[in-house]
């Protein structure tokens, strides 16, 4: 069904800085979907919330009322937790009250087959002529951390940061956003967008491309209702900010759970594969893909080229890296003359004389003569992008198992690599080359603090040369894309 109108400032003000919310199907059972909607409500902002559920007169302290009707003064969007067959019912109530927005979390719709898709029509009709705009059916809610908006049913106030997340699943959505929290992301906004029988993913991504406080987007895409508009605004999106896309549904089976997860149509790869490199947007495969390439974006300079220098603690680490790095279509770069000779100052004789740079000497400890070769690397005019494999930082357990310090200690060696950190990162930053350190050992997956403590830094880490590879081939296309564009 196509979407008649666009949204307006109004609009979008009403979704994601509501003045006033009803919860309808609000409950007072711990863990429930409306349990946590309004308890999330609660702590995430300062807002009228307004629980409805006929059968209770208080949930979470606040007074229950039996219908929207019922609610005194006005209510900007309502968040619908009720069984599928009361969502139309409810709908209707909330237009004659003059409900501006909804995020409907009930699902049962489009994706369960032609009934559904039935009941999700009526929903449609129902908004339109109510004038209510919504989120889903078969959503898991929505954010705003300048708002401090949460209909996710998260408690606590949100850090706010550059990232958007957009995903048409609930799940996935949940998924992105906590692995990528783990790992230090503030968000924007994140947006579960469910059948998307309102508003569809070319709505939100033009809003978010004319965000002020979002300056990458990342997407989870099953399926698209309007490919030609969506191409507009991701080319527009794209010369902006970086837009990162996982799309599914490309093989028979894929497409199969698609249909039965949101009703979307996935449609052929190919042509979303050719659709994605025309607009600029960088197309992953998964959302750990996902996660290691927009990290690489937040933290650090996009290459100029496809030269790789590789500086390792060991031969056999350079060499896989190396093969990693030629799989992906990047090249090692030629070490000039003159970085050949400054690197003769701090190696012994016995050192290859090439890239990758076997550090056939300096220890991890020995952090002011790696800094020197990293900077020999930056200096190279062969050279657009470095990877360091050397154990210059440590999770916790090592440092308590291995070296067996306590934890003032621990304090005190974390605050020499922080420092470490930072001299990397200032000289990635003066070259305009990424760094990227590859973890020899247990690294931010095993420990938070240090996860936060790298992304704080600014450094780009990532855990294997593989995945460190693909990372790099994906901002040096995007660099070129950027490149190319910017000369028509």
């Amino acid at each position: 069904m196509s979407n008649p109108a666009r949204m307006t400032p109004d609009d979008w003000q009403y979704l994601f800085s509501p003045g006033s919310i009803a919860v309808i199907g609000a409950s007072a059972t711990p863990g429930s979907w409306g349990n946590n909607a309004v308890k999330g409500l609660l702590d995430s902002g300062d807002r009228h919330i307004y629980p409805v559920n006929p059968n209770a007169t208080e949930i979470l302290r606040l007074k229950a009322y039996g219908s929207v009707l019922d609610i005194p003064g006005p209510v900007d969007q309502a968040v619908i937790v009720v069984a599928a067959g009361l969502v139309p019912q409810v709908l209707k109530q909330c237009a004659d009250k003059g409900v501006k927005t909804a995020v409907i979390i009930s699902s049962g719709f489009g994706e369960t087959g032609k009934e559904g898709r039935k009941l999700e029509t009526e929903l449609t009709d129902i908004a339109r002529k109510g004038d209510i705009r919504f989120i889903g059916p078969n959503s898991m809610g929505h954010a705003d951390t300048g708002s401090q908006l949460s209909t996710f049913g998260q408690v606590g106030k949100m850090p706010r940061g550059p990232v958007a997340v957009l995903a048409q699943s609930g799940n996935m959505c949940l998924k992105m956003v906590r692995n990528l929290a783990a790992a230090g992301v503030a968000f924007s906004k994140y947006i579960s967008t469910g059948n998307e029988a309102d508003l569809h993913t070319e709505d939100y991504l033009e809003y978010l491309c004319e965000d002020d406080d979002t300056k990458i987007i990342a997407a989870y895409i099953e399926g698209l209702r309007d490919g030609r508009r969506f191409m507009q605004v991701a080319k527009k999106i794209t010369t902006k900010k970086p837009f990162i896309v996982v799309k599914v549904g490309g093989t028979a089976e894929s497409a199969k759970a698609v249909m039965s997860h949101t009703g979307a149509l996935a449609g052929e790869d190919a042509v979303y594969t050719a659709a994605f490199r025309q607009t600029g947007v960088i197309r992953v495969d998964d959302d750990d893909e996902l996660g290691d390439t927009l990290l690489a974006l937040l933290d650090g300079p996009l290459p100029r080229g496809n030269r790789v220098g590789i500086l390792s603690i060991g031969g056999g680490p350079g060499a896989m890296t190396a093969e990693a790095c030629e799989k992906e279509g990047l090249a090692l770069g030629k070490l000039e003359e003159s970085t050949l000779q400054k690197l003769d100052k701090y190696l012994p004789p016995r050192w290859p004389r090439r890239n990758p740079v076997d550090m056939a000497g300096p220890s991890a400890a020995e952090f002011a003569v790696i800094a020197d070769l990293l900077l020999a690397l930056l200096e190279d005019d062969n050279i657009d992008a470095v990877l360091l494999l050397s154990p210059i930082i440590m999770d916790r357990t090592l440092l308590v198992d291995r070296m067996g310090l306590k934890t003032e200690q621990i304090k005190a060696y974390r605050e020499k690599e922080r420092k470490n950190l930072r001299s990397i990162s200032r000289k990635a930053k003066q070259y305009g080359k990424p760094v990227f350190l590859l973890w020899q050992f247990r690294g931010p997956a095993t420990d938070p603090e240090l996860a936060s403590l790298v992304h704080r830094e600014g450094i780009v880490t990532q855990s294997n040369a593989r995945r460190a590879a693909r990372v790099l081939r994906h901002l040096t296309w995007y660099r070129r894309y950027l490149d190319a564009t910017a000369s028509k």
